[in-house]
């Protein structure tokens, strides 16, 4: 009889012990040895306590003087920079690029599930937009250059991507000014240098991607070199692309190789197949389609100059293939 009620307070114990967060096996034993003292002495204390951290609370109910047990350092899922933080499963931030990602029960770091664009990331993007359209169309290269450059760059995530291509084309007719989207990059980044580098060394690259610098991207890439305070560094990356001296990247002088790239043929192509492509680009950039979109004046200007410049390089083509 004494068992059965050593054993019959050994599980009160137990569950009281459980119910408080205390030790179940070393109360089942005490409920089983001193039996309805242990259960007092449970009902007596107060409930444990499984803090991840130390500390106390202030009078705002936030903690002060926390001692966490360990930090970590994880590589963040972004940039690649390697985060140190405390070992804690939650949201934390890399000082490195801004971005917000997630540290698991596992161990493991993730990007966070929101697929918003960072702003920084949207200022840019409408920057690329509206250097490829500068002169009057988006050809099929300056479209690819901007695709790898945002895929290396940002790695988005599939929607993130479509986003950027959306806000893409839509940039390049709207009424929003170089200007105003260059400071608002500036401002946004805080003027970090690096990356205002790395945009203005974009820009750059899909300027050269039809093998030639235009007047008039040019013009519009001094501007943004010079919100961004990097007027003088302008010379040194564009000569990345195109050497010390440009004049021989000017329509004027357009080689071959620039006829080739601008109608987004190669030099192997069939006549067949430079022809299809020339009527494409001339109905896709043709100035009607952009008096229907309700483009402004000088948009359909530079379409116009577009057309001509695409004429000129396929005669040019035609003429060395005769």
């Amino acid at each position: 009889m004494t068992l059965m009620w050593g054993i019959l307070f050994g599980f009160i114990a137990a569950f009281i012990a459980l119910a408080k967060k205390r030790n179940v096996v070393l109360w089942f034993i005490a409920g089983f040895i001193i039996q309805w003292l242990a259960v007092i002495l449970l009902l007596i204390l107060p409930g444990g306590s499984h803090h991840v951290f130390s500390g106390r609370r202030g009078e705002s109910g936030s903690r002060t003087n926390t001692q966490w047990r360990s930090k970590v350092s994880r590589e963040c899922p972004y940039c690649g920079h390697q985060v140190a933080f405390d070992d804690i499963p939650g949201n934390w931030t890399c000082p490195n690029c801004g971005q917000t990602f997630t540290y698991s029960t596992d161990g493991r770091v993730y990007r966070q599930r929101d697929e918003r664009l960072m702003p920084q990331i949207e200022w840019i993007v409408k920057l690329f937009a509206k250097i490829a359209k500068k002169d009057g169309v988006v050809s099929e290269n300056e479209v690819r250059q901007v695709d790898q450059i945002v895929r290396q760059a940002f790695q988005p995530t599939r929607q993130q991507l479509q986003q950027i291509m959306t806000l893409f084309n839509q940039s390049r007719y709207s009424d929003e000014s170089v200007e105003s989207i260059a400071q608002n990059l500036y401002a946004s980044v805080r003027g970090r240098r690096d990356i205002l580098a790395d945009t203005l060394t974009a820009l750059v690259a899909i300027a050269a991607a039809d093998g030639m610098l235009r007047p008039e991207e040019e013009a519009t890439i001094r501007t943004i070199a010079a919100i961004f305070g990097l007027a003088d560094e302008y010379e040194s990356l564009k000569s990345q692309f195109f050497g010390r001296s440009s004049q021989g990247n000017t329509e004027q002088s357009m080689g071959i190789d620039a006829c080739y790239r601008l109608l987004g043929c190669r030099q192997d192509d069939s006549d067949q197949v430079i022809k299809k492509k020339y009527r494409a680009l001339i109905k896709e950039n043709h100035p009607d389609r952009l008096m229907s979109r309700g483009a402004s004046e000088a948009s359909i200007k530079e379409a116009n100059n577009k057309i001509a410049e695409i004429k000129r390089a396929y005669e040019r083509i035609m003429a060395a293939r005769a």
